[in-house]
C-alpha cells in the first residue's frame, strides 16, 4: 500500500513539474516574441544566404551581425543590447541571422560561427571583431566607436 501511495505522489509531482515548466516556457516565449517584434519595428533586418550580399556586404555602414538560435536563452538576453545598438547611430546597421534557419548555413560556415549568440562586426565588408556568447553592450559599442573613427578618417 505504501508503495502505491509513493508511486501516486511521484506521478503527481512529475505532472506538477511538467505543468510548471510548460507555463514558464509559454510565458517566456511570449516575451521573446514581443522582443523580436520590437526588433523588426526598429528596422533590424533578418538576414540569410539570399539577402546577405545586398544587406551586409553592400552596406556603407558599420554592420553588426547577431548570429542567434531559437530557444537560446543567452540569445534572447542579448536582444535588448541589440536594440540599443541599433538606436545608437545612423552609421550602424544591425542584422540578425537565425542559425536555426536552413537558409543561413553558408553564412555560418563563411564566418566560422560555432556557438550562439555570436556577434560579428564588419566595416566595408571585412570582419573587424567578433564576440562569442552573451556580451555586454559596452564591449560591442567600444568596437563600433573605434570602427566609426576609422571610417570617418577615410
Amino acid at each position: 500500500m505504501k508503495k502505491k501511495i509513493g508511486l501516486i505522489i511521484g506521478i503527481i509531482v512529475f505532472i506538477g513539474t511538467l505543468v510548471t515548466i510548460t507555463l514558464v516556457y509559454n510565458h517566456s516565449n511570449g516575451n521573446e516574441e514581443k522582443l523580436y517584434e520590437e526588433v523588426a519595428d526598429l528596422g533590424i533586418i533578418k538576414v540569410n544566404d539570399n539577402n546577405f550580399e545586398e544587406e551586409v556586404l553592400n552596406s556603407d555602414k558599420i554592420v553588426v551581425m547577431d548570429f542567434y538560435e531559437n530557444m537560446c536563452p543567452p540569445c534572447t538576453s542579448m536582444i535588448p543590447t541589440i536594440i540599443n545598438i541599433s538606436k545608437s547611430s545612423d552609421d550602424v546597421k544591425v542584422v540578425m541571422i537565425n542559425m536555426s534557419d536552413n537558409n543561413t548555413s553558408n553564412l555560418i560556415k563563411t564566418y566560422g560561427v560555432n556557438a550562439s549568440p555570436t556577434i560579428v562586426i564588419l566595416r566595408d565588408g571585412e570582419v573587424k571583431e567578433g564576440f562569442v556568447g552573451a556580451t555586454s553592450e559596452e564591449n560591442i559599442m567600444a568596437v563600433i566607436k573605434k570602427q566609426l573613427e576609422f571610417k570617418n578618417e577615410e
